[in-house]
């Protein structure tokens, strides 16, 4: 009996190469994606960190007489605001924004002989600045340039 010839499925063949074309679109979609998120949060704005203003005295209560720092009243815009508060119970905190790659400032100017401290926490864990009064009744001041990456903040 002769032996037919072999048949090869087209069909087969064309699936096999069009799973390797998804799969490499997939994979450099992916990369792009990767590598373009930034810059896309970036033409979009709104991009913001959110922070925490924590003010104190050592040794417990007290006053301040000045507390003023700065924020971002609108993540899309770059515009920022600089808020002076008069006298002031301690401890103190604010939950504010600051855009990406702008400074983060806070100034407690303590009431006669008390220290202050003050804090800037990043999503209300991580200190990312601290400082103290130098001497009772001198300002304490804290201040960061907040990271210009969004959704990176370095170690």
């Amino acid at each position: 009996m002769p032996s037919q010839p072999r048949r090869t499925s087209h069909g087969t063949a064309y699936l096999v190469l069009g799973g390797l074309v998804v799969a490499c679109l997939m994979i450099g979609g992916g990369v792009w994606l990767k590598n373009n998120t930034e810059w896309l949060k970036r033409v979009r704005g709104g991009n913001a960190w959110a922070l925490t203003y924590q003010a104190g005295a050592v040794g417990g209560g007290g006053h301040a007489t000045t507390v003023r720092y700065r924020y971002n009243p609108d993540s899309f815009e770059r515009a920022h605001h600089i808020e002076r508060l008069g006298r002031t119970p301690l401890p103190w905190s604010e939950h504010v924004l600051v855009n990406t790659g702008e400074l983060a400032w806070v100034e407690v100017e303590p009431e006669g002989d008390t220290v202050a401290t003050c804090r800037i926490l990043l999503d209300g864990i991580r200190v990312v600045a601290e400082g103290r009064s130098p001497s009772p009744g001198r300002p304490a001041v804290c201040q960061v340039t907040t990271s210009s990456t969004p959704e990176k903040w370095p170690r």
